[in-house]
């Protein structure tokens, strides 16, 4: 079993095959899955994918949970390049609280920093995802490349840091 990262109000836990349902669901809700890639409406197939999934030594995908283990969304990280890990599948339900989307990034930057000490991260939003993009930019992440269809970010751990000291009220 992979790590169980706790935060202050919610927990990123390892996806189970209980969870396709939930993920199938909330990847093909056509407002909160509009900006990810394509999934098939198949609880089958995502059980698949998570059996693969948990196979795995250096992905990491996790259900974002409340303390009551409501799911509240998903995240994960993947494409390891080296020193720098990528992270993405970032849904969070419309009735989650207010600072998860802040928690649950720091949660995932400090796992992929400092548990498994990585130098940066890389990743990819869609150009239509002016939310997403803004909040990134505004965490301290910069555009290194463009595309007619994504903005390539990346993120060092010194970067982190600084924006970390300015968002420790949301950690535990």
């Amino acid at each position: 079993m992979k790590p169980y990262v706790r935060g202050k109000n919610i927990a990123l836990r390892e996806v189970t095959l209980n969870d396709a349902a939930f993920l199938v669901r909330i990847r093909t809700d056509p407002e909160l899955g509009k900006h990810l890639s394509p999934t098939a409406a198949n609880v089958e197939a995502q059980e698949k994918y998570i059996a693969n999934y948990l196979t795995s030594q250096t992905d990491f995908y996790f259900v974002i949970a409340d303390y009551q283990q409501n799911a509240l969304g998903s995240i994960r990280i993947y494409d390891i390049k080296g020193a720098s890990f990528c992270w993405g599948s970032w849904i969070l339900l419309k009735e989650a609280p207010a600072t998860a989307a802040i928690e649950s990034a720091l949660l995932i930057y400090d796992f992929g920093f400092f548990s498994l000490h990585y130098e940066k991260s890389h990743f990819d939003v869609r150009k239509t995802n002016t939310k997403v993009v803004s909040f990134h930019t505004r965490f301290g992440a910069r555009i290194v490349r463009e595309d007619d269809l994504n903005y390539y970010f990346e993120f060092d751990r010194h970067a982190y840091l600084q924006t970390r000291e300015r968002y420790d009220r949301y950690l535990p």
